[in-house]
């Protein structure tokens, strides 16, 4: 799925959120898994290039949390934890794909 545009070109996070959990209604608990994931890459000065990736595993809560942040934040439930991704702390928040990612790629940056 490209979450972009799940819910129609600019489409407002509580529509896509419906829509999402709609879809979902009939999908029991146990096999709402869901894997996130973050690709980002880098086109240093010499032209070389650097692709790092990052994976939040989990599963789509059955109804919506806290509505903000990251588009599908209200509904993600890592995996460890028992609550969806929004209302998790900073810290929490930090072994995210997008947080994985971007350190993966400062290393590197660091490193090269």
């Amino acid at each position: 799925m490209h979450t972009a545009r799940y819910g129609g070109d600019h489409a407002p996070q509580k529509i896509v959120l419906d829509k999402l959990l709609d879809e979902m209604k009939d999908v029991p608990e146990g096999k709402r898994n869901a894997s996130f994931k973050c690709v980002i890459t880098a086109i240093l000065l010499d032209g070389s290039k650097i692709v790092c990736k990052g994976e939040t595993k989990g599963r789509i809560a059955m109804e919506c949390g806290t509505m903000g942040k990251l588009t599908f934040g209200p509904v993600l439930i890592p995996d460890g934890y028992n609550k969806v991704m929004n209302d998790l702390t900073e810290e929490e928040i930090g072994h995210t794909h997008r947080q994985k990612a971007w350190k993966e790629l400062l290393e590197k940056i660091n490193n090269n």
